[in-house]
This record gives C-alpha cells, sequence and structure tokens, in this order.
C-alpha cells in the first residue's frame, strides 16, 4: 500500500509538472506559478520549482503573496541567506528600497569570516544584479578575513562594470605587488579592458611609476612593454625591451620577438630598426645572426609580397644573402632557409635559373638537415621544369617523395608528381595519385589533391578531354612564364569551347598571369569575377582569399582586404583558409596582441 502510494506521488509530480511548463508556454504564469508552488511545497529541495515559482510569480506582480511565502521559506530554510536576497529584489521590485536595503545590509552584518561563504553572498547579491551591495560583501570580506589581498579579480570586475577605471587599475596592481606569479592572469583579464582609452591611459601611467621605483622588477618592465604592445606602439616597446634586454644581457632574445611580430604587422621600418640593434650589440651577441637573418627576411618580404620593388632591389637582395652564406655557410640552422630564398630569387626574380639549380644542388649536397634537403629537391624540381628537364624535375620530386613517404613533405611531392602527369596529359595517371592525396594529413594538399582531382573529373566525363589538355598545356606555360603562349592556349579554349566548364578555372590562370607580370589591379579583377560569378564552385573561396592577399599586400587597401577576410569567414566556415584569414581579419582590425 505504501508503495502505491509513493509511486502516485510521484506520477502526480510529473503531471504537475507537464501541466505547469504548459502553463509556461502559453504565459500563464498566475496559473503556472500556483502548481510550482505546489510542486515545491512537496520538494523544499527541487531549487528548480523554487525558481519557477519566483519567476513566475514576478511575471504577474504578486509581490505582496511573494512577500509573505518568502518570510515563511526563510524562517524554515537552512541557508535563508538566498532566500533573503529574493525578499530584497522582490522589495525593489515592489518600490520599497528601504525595506531592500535593510535586510540585504543584515546579511552583510552578519557575514561569517568564511572565505567561500562571503564569495557566495556576493554571488547572490551580482545574479539579482545588485552590484553594489557584491562589492559592500568582498569589502566587508577583507575585513573579517584580514586579508587585503582577497577577492581581487572579483573586486576589479565589479569596478570595470561600474567604469570605476582608477579603482580597478588600483585592484590588479595590487594584486601583482602581492603576488608576482600573478602577471599572465593580470594580462588576460586587462587585455580587452585597455582597448579603451581612459584604462589604457591610467595603467600607463601607475605602470610607469611601478618601472621607475622599482627597476629592479623585470616584471613591471615586460607588462609596460606589453600594454605598448596593445597599441601597437611598437617604439614604447622597444625603448622598454631594449633597456631590459641591456639589463639581464639577454643579447637580443626578446628584441628578436618584437621584431617579428612587426614585421607580421607589416611594420617594416620599426622591425628593421629593432633588428639593427641587436646587431649592434656586435657579433659576440647571441642572437647576432638570427637579427642578420631578420633582417634579410624583411628585405626578402618588400620584394616578393609588395608591390613596389626594383630589379636593383632584387639585386640588392641577391648580394645580401649570398654574403650571409659566405660569412656563415650552407651549413648552419639559420642558413637553409636563406639558400632556399637565394635560389628562388635568382630562378623566379632575377632571371637567373641555373644559377638557382646549381646553388640547391651545391646545397643538397652538403646540408645535414634532412627537412631542409628535401625542401631543396622540391625547389630544384620546380627550377628543372621551368627549365624543361622534365625528368630531372620527376626525379628529385621523386626522391622526396620517397624520403618522406608519410609525411606532408612527401605528400607535396607526390602532387607535384601528380601535376607533372595533369601538364603532359595523363589524366588517368595524375588522378590516381590525387586519390591517395585526398587522405594528406596536410589540410591544404588534400584541399589541393581534391580541387585537381574534380576538375579532372568534371572535365573528361565526356571523353573529350581535349579542353583539359589545352588548359593544363596552358597552366604550364605560365609556370614557365610563358605568357603569351598560355593566354593563347586559353583564349582558342574560349574559342573553341565557349560556356565550357573550365570558365572559372581559366579566370583563376588569367589571374596569374596578371599577378605574375605585376599587374595587380587586374588580376584582383579575375578573382573578383570568379568569387561573385561562381560563387558556389570549389574555387571561390581560394579565389576570395587570393583577392584578400593582393588587397593587403600589394595594392595597399587594408579596409578592402579585411572585408574581404571577413567574408571568407563567414560564407566559408569550412575553408581551408579559414584560419589564416581570421588571423589577418585580426591583424587588420587592430586586435590586441597576445
Amino acid at each position: 500500500m505504501l508503495v502505491f502510494l509513493a509511486l502516485s506521488a510521484v506520477a502526480q509530480g510529473n503531471l504537475d509538472e507537464t501541466i505547469a511548463a504548459e502553463y509556461l508556454r502559453q504565459d500563464a504564469f498566475d496559473k503556472a506559478a500556483i502548481v510550482y508552488k505546489r510542486l515545491y511545497e512537496n520538494n523544499p529541495k527541487n531549487n528548480f520549482y523554487y525558481e519557477s515559482y519566483f519567476n513566475a510569480m514576478i511575471q504577474i506582480k504578486d509581490y505582496k503573496n511573494l512577500e509573505k511565502d518568502l518570510k515563511k521559506i526563510i524562517k524554515k530554510s537552512e541557508t535563508p541567506d538566498y532566500f533573503k536576497v529574493n525578499l530584497g529584489y522582490v522589495y525593489i521590485l515592489d518600490a520599497d528600497e528601504k525595506a531592500a536595503h535593510k535586510i540585504f545590509d543584515e546579511i552583510i552584518d552578519e557575514l561569517p569570516p568564511d572565505e567561500d561563504y562571503i564569495d557566495y553572498a556576493a554571488s547572490l547579491f551580482m545574479h539579482k544584479e545588485q552590484t553594489p551591495y557584491a562589492l559592500k560583501t568582498y569589502l566587508k570580506g577583507r575585513k573579517l578575513l584580514k586579508n587585503d589581498y582577497a577577492f581581487i579579480p572579483e573586486v576589479a570586475d565589479i569596478y570595470h562594470l561600474r567604469k570605476e577605471n582608477q579603482k580597478m587599475i588600483d585592484e590588479y596592481v595590487n594584486l601583482m605587488d602581492h603576488d608576482p606569479i600573478s602577471f599572465e592572469e593580470v594580462k588576460g583579464k586587462l587585455q580587452q579592458v585597455v582597448a579603451e582609452d581612459e584604462p589604457y591611459d591610467i595603467f600607463r601611467k601607475v605602470i610607469l611609476k611601478r618601472v621607475q621605483s622599482n627597476p629592479d622588477n623585470i616584471n613591471y618592465s615586460e607588462l609596460l612593454s606589453w600594454l605598448f604592445l596593445q597599441r601597437k606602439d611598437f617604439n614604447g616597446a622597444f625603448t622598454q625591451l631594449r633597456a631590459l634586454d641591456k639589463r639581464l644581457k639577454e643579447g637580443g632574445k626578446r628584441l628578436i620577438e618584437l621584431a617579428r611580430i612587426a614585421a607580421d604587422y607589416r611594420e617594416f621600418e620599426i622591425s628593421e630598426k629593432i633588428y639593427q640593434s641587436v646587431i649592434d650589440q656586435g657579433p659576440a651577441a647571441v642572437y647576432f645572426i638570427m637579427a642578420r637573418k631578420g633582417l634579410l627576411e624583411i628585405k626578402y618580404i618588400k620584394v616578393t609580397e609588395t608591390a613596389n620593388y626594383t630589379s636593383e632591389d632584387v639585386q640588392s637582395l641577391i648580394s645580401s644573402f649570398t654574403d650571409f652564406i659566405n660569412n656563415y655557410g650552407m651549413n648552419r640552422p639559420e642558413s637553409g632557409e636563406i639558400v632556399l630564398k637565394l635560389a628562388q630569387i635568382e630562378g623566379l626574380y632575377a632571371n637567373k635559373l641555373q644559377d638557382a639549380i646549381d646553388l640547391l644542388e651545391k646545397f643538397v649536397l652538403s646540408s645535414g638537415n634532412n627537412q631542409l634537403t628535401a625542401k631543396a629537391k622540391l625547389a630544384l624540381g620546380d627550377y628543372y621544369l621551368l627549365n624543361n628537364e622534365i625528368w630531372e624535375s620527376t626525379l628529385r620530386y621523386s626522391q622526396v617523395e620517397k624520403m618522406f613517404e608519410n609525411d606532408p613533405l612527401g605528400h607535396e611531392a607526390k602532387f607535384r608528381n601528380a601535376k607533372l602527369a595533369f601538364y603532359s596529359g595523363e589524366f588517368e595517371w595524375a588522378s590516381a595519385q590525387l586519390d591517395v592525396l585526398k587522405g594528406s594529413t596536410s589540410e591544404l594538399i588534400a584541399n589541393d589533391a581534391l580541387q585537381l582531382a574534380l576538375l579532372i573529373q568534371e572535365n573528361t566525363v565526356d571523353s573529350n578531354d581535349a579542353p583539359l589538355k589545352l588548359y593544363a598545356s596552358a597552366e604550364l606555360l605560365i609556370f614557365r612564364n610563358q605568357f603569351k603562349e598560355a593566354e593563347e592556349k586559353l583564349d582558342s579554349i574560349s574559342t573553341q569551347y565557349p560556356g565550357h566548364s573550365l570558365e572559372d578555372d581559366m579566370l583563376m590562370l588569367r589571374a596569374q598571369i596578371s599577378l605574375k607580370q605585376r599587374n595587380y589591379n587586374e588580376a584582383f579583377t579575375y578573382y573578383e569575377k570568379v568569387y561573385t560569378k561562381y560563387g558556389d564552385d570549389v574555387l571561390a573561396d581560394d579565389a576570395l582569399f587570393k583577392a584578400a592577399q593582393l588587397q593587403e599586400k600589394f595594392l595597399n587597401n587594408p579596409g578592402k582586404a579585411k572585408e574581404l577576410y571577413e567574408k571568407l569567414i563567414i560564407d566559408y566556415k569550412g575553408s581551408v583558409y579559414a584560419v589564416e584569414a581570421r588571423n589577418r581579419f585580426r591583424i587588420l582590425r587592430g586586435d590586441t596582441i597576445n
């Protein structure tokens, strides 16, 4: 009999809960309040029933009856403060602030010297948007605990909400004074805050005073340089880190990282200045060679990623790279990338293809770094292909494929061999290689393999692969910088096969020709046609990303670049370019630096 009664009670409770939920759905709050009150009285430890009843009563503004019920609950409750805060909240809604303040003050007056309970009580006030009383709770708690450093993050957050920036900053500085380990925590808390002018200026003044009064505390100097970086004030950060580097005799470690960040934001002038400051320390400085390499990399970017370079700039870069290699040899860790870039400049920018090949062949014989050797062989494969030495090209690719069979480098080599087959019109063999590469651990290689496989599949379906062969030969001609001949091939496709499915692919090739000829506005127009006219096709995100890069790096239009990166992030969330687009978008938007 008892079991039956218990089951009946459970069933009735479930039915009541269903009914109450339906009343809420219908906005019948008065009826829902009656049912939830009954449910809570039968289950006084069920907080969901209480909150549902409380909120329903608030909706119908039945404050008087809610007040009576809360007073009864408070008398019986083991945690009365929870319900007292609710009662005070009801008083506020009923325009009886005097009664609310009285009950809130009572809670604070009766606080125990218990850190967890103080935090709990403050959270009750915050939950009911009683921020001033949450602050009073924390400040009273400090006195009870006899600890001026208790609840600093919580108190600082409240000051931030109240726009009391000076007090917020003071809290965080007190925390850093008390606990040096907290510097990273403070930076995390303040990163978005100091984006606003007033808190930035306050924090800068406070930290400057700390630097001046505590010159031996490197944390403050680091924090000040970090603060300057939040506003992209690379000169201010440089001043602080140069002094710190000198004091700690680090040989340029922090300065090298700062120079890299500045270069990433395309602030080349200050980046060069920072690198030069390390070089000025002399050859004995730990990061002397790395700084020299950094300067070369900026020169390299100015040639390869900007529109404003001359043949004299190219020759100067070759001279500087050659000087670096002559001084430090090919086998230093810093030298390998310099060799690869020098070969690229010689082969692709200075029309010294044989010099590039000779340099890389020499490097391959002397290098003890398998990764760099493989990269050099991949480059050699490209340059031999440019030189119309197909056998030498595929040999180098195949060597890398064998060296790094299950590595992205090996996958890249396999893809380039598949591309060679594609150029030659061996579409079936190329497709077989590409099918393997679709599962590459490198997302970019897998994406490239998928795109080329789809291109072959879509354009050989009717057994008429003549247009695709013309297209493949045009792509090879572009690779070899034979632009006139390539355009003639593309024109013949348009003439002989009007409206062919290769149209968007041909636009991408025409953009590539314009890019190589430094006709950047023309290249952008082609990319724009692809992502607007063929927005649902596989090449749309590729064209959009390349168009954004053109605007940022070559057309000096960061606003348009930011717009295009944002479009890619929103419209092509699954794109392989989404992560890089998001990073460039944030930099162009001026987001704070981590």
